[in-house]
């Protein structure tokens, strides 16, 4: 494996975590305290929608090609 697959698996996986810890937001399992739920809510989607953005852009980036 390169260095490259490795970055690019790493980068999946934390995208990953960031969408589900969007959806922990969202649920009001990870922050309960002193927010309104229509805030929570919106919030949560926010960092799901970004976790999910970054996900698919480690998927679909092509490698960069070194000509020379």
């Amino acid at each position: 494996m390169t260095v490259e697959r490795i970055v690019r698996f790493t980068v999946m996986i934390l995208a990953a975590a960031v969408a589900m810890a969007g959806i922990l937001v969202m649920t009001g399992v990870l922050i309960n305290a002193g927010i309104t739920g229509q805030i929570r809510v919106v919030m949560g989607a926010v960092i799901f929608l970004y976790g999910v953005y970054r996900f698919t852009v480690a998927f679909f980036r092509r490698p960069e090609r070194k000509d020379s």
